[in-house]
């Protein structure tokens, strides 16, 4: 793991995301990106360290990956990663599940993997109805003023998705 994020290589990610739907679409690739970072933000990423709690003896980075998320009509979109899906970077032959490289790793690809295994449940826009649901996006959203997409504030998504797990 690097020290501020579990994956410094967001595709890595995105591969294994891929790999583990059962029908990956664009819209629910992006959407499975999000509340895996916002729910890892709000819970592994926001232990606090002075405390003592059963997570003390795990040193976790604070973000799953560099967060780049702007609010676009549909929820939060990282544009890079769309970028790459529309050119056709995560074709099907690159799909790798994320093998887990120590004990940290496991634990946070454990998680990984049980809320996929919920977000595989949803429809696409049942997603896009829940992301809404986020003032994160719709703060970002409305600050953007008609225009297509506005960038999301990740400190803002961590503060709320803290607040959720309480």
């Amino acid at each position: 793991m690097a020290e501020d994020f579990v994956f410094s290589d967001k595709d890595e990610l995105v591969l294994h995301i891929y790999k583990r739907l059962d029908n990956p679409t664009l819209l629910k690739v992006q959407k499975s990106l999000y509340f895996l970072w916002a729910y890892y933000s709000g819970t592994y990423g926001n232990v606090d360290k002075s405390e003592e709690t059963d997570l003390d003896q795990t040193n976790y980075p604070t973000s799953l990956f560099k967060p780049e998320f702007e609010a676009w009509r549909y929820g939060p979109v990282d544009d890079t990663v769309y970028a790459k899906q529309k050119s056709g970077c995560y074709s099907k032959d690159k799909w790798k599940e994320y093998h887990p490289k120590n004990s940290e790793e496991i634990e946070v690809v454990s998680f990984i993997n049980d809320l996929l295994s919920q977000i595989n449940k949803v429809n696409d826009f049942g997603l896009v109805n829940r992301s809404h649901e986020d003032e994160s996006w719709s703060k970002a959203f409305r600050r953007a003023h008609g225009k297509p997409h506005a960038q999301m504030n990740p400190d803002e998504i961590r503060q709320e998705y803290a607040q959720v797990i309480d």
